[in-house]
Order: C-alpha cells, then structure tokens, then sequence
C-alpha cells in the first residue's frame, strides 16, 4: 500500500485522522493494520512539526496509544487452554465506529438545521369547548341548512358574466358584517320563532348570505339561540329565554 498524501490535511482530532488513513488504505475498521496506520500516522505528525505547526496534546496521546497496541501484538500469544485476551485493537475500533456515527449524524443535523432553520413552529392549540357548539345542538340540523345555503347561493344572480365586471361589481359591494346580521336576527326572534330559509328571503348578495349564516352560527354557540327540526326542510330557530332570563338576573 502506498502512503496516502495529506496535502496538509487539517483534521478535527485524532480519530478524524485514523478514520481518514483507513480510508485511504480501504482496511477493515476491525482488522487496522496497526503497524501500517501508525507508520502513516507519524508521518502526519512530522510533516505538522516541519511545517512548524502546533501539534494538539490528544494527537500525541493517540500515537502513545497506537504504539501501546502494536507493542501489545508483537507479545506472545498465552497458550491456547488459557482464556484468550481481547484483542488490543478492539477498544480503539469501538471509539473509531462511535465517532463515525456522531459524524454522520453532525452533517445529518446540519442538513436539517440549513433546511429548516429560522421556521416558527406554533404550539398545538388547546380549544376551549365551552366556545364550540353546544352538544345539544344536532349538527346535522346545521348541516342540513348549510347545504341548503349552498344551493340557494347557486341560484343567486351572476353579478356579471365577464369577470373584470365581476371583480369591479365585487369592489363596489357592500360588505355586510356579522354584526349586523346579529341584531336583525335577534330583532326577529324577540317577535317570534323563525323557520331558518326565511332568514335568508331576499338576499342578493353572497356577502349577505355569508354574514347572516354566520350570525346564526355565533348565536346558537353562546347559546341564545336554539335549534330544532327533523332532518327534512324545516329547521326553527328559537329564542333561548332561559339564557335571556339569567342575563337580566346577573345585570
């Protein structure tokens, strides 16, 4: 094997440059020709202190320790019928395999860290379930009127056919608030109950239609409103006087 050229190398630590020679030399991590990696090792370290550079306190205590391990192996073997000793190099090929993995896993991280550095992860919401729908309320009611909401809005007027004049016709409209749809609904449940597709009689408008759903929908959630039906076409709202009574005895 030829001694591989460094070209001056600068190498983490030790290991980062045992793990380069036996590389270079295409050796089995757990069969290290000590001798030949030592030799190669040395020779990194002369060329460092020709070149005048400082040669790091754990570089020299790996070349104490390599010259240990080889020294170790040139000894006799104990006889046969005696337990056999582990081999020297068995201790320095379990840290060369740790370091390769932290290694591995370092440009694994910094991978991740490039890709998703600087992104915001936000915290999993906690829903309050006193602001949901009350369970009392059948969803299917709501859902049934929600379809219903749909193909009524099918059947609205195209504001225009082209749609630059859509757009600008869009511009131009009214945006209804919520809050207005409150108060107009309320103002009729105070008269009397309501079939639900009635609060919908002459709207025009998709923002209408919108802000009135909307509104029903917030009112049933804080619970001054009901519903009540079958799952056919008459869903009635109703006024919650029992939620209406307790707010006039805390006032």
């Amino acid at each position: 094997m030829e001694s591989p050229n460094f070209q001056l190398e600068i190498f983490e630590g030790p290991l980062d440059l045992l793990l380069t020679l036996i590389a270079k030399n295409k050796v089995d991590i757990y069969d290290i020709p000590i001798a030949l990696i030592l030799d190669q090792y040395m020779a990194y370290l002369d060329e460092m202190r020709r070149l005048d550079m400082e040669i790091a306190g754990d570089f020299i205590v790996m070349a104490a320790e390599l010259m240990l391990i080889k020294s170790r192996m040139l000894l006799p073997k104990p006889p046969s019928e005696e337990e056999p000793e582990e081999d020297p190099r068995a201790k320095l090929a379990r840290t060369l395999i740790e370091y390769r993995r932290a290694k591995e896993a370092a440009v694994f991280l910094s991978e991740q860290y490039e890709t998703y550095a600087g992104r915001i992860i936000k915290d999993t919401d906690v829903i309050d379930r006193s602001k949901l729908i009350p369970e009392s309320v059948d969803a299917r009611l709501l859902g049934a009127a929600l379809e219903r909401l749909v193909r009524r809005n099918s059947e609205l007027p195209r504001l225009a056919k082209e749609s630059e004049n859509e757009i600008r016709t869009l511009l131009k409209a009214r945006v209804v608030p919520v809050s207005e749809k409150v108060v107009f609904v309320m103002r009729q449940l105070y008269k009397q109950d309501l079939i639900f597709d009635d609060l919908f009689i002459g709207v025009t408008t998709r923002s209408e239609l919108v802000a009135t759903f909307i509104a029903v929908l917030e009112l049933v959630k804080v619970q001054r409103v009901t519903v009540s039906g079958d799952d056919g076409e008459n869903v009635i709202l109703h006024l919650n006087k029992n939620h209406e009574r307790n707010a006039s005895l805390n006032e």
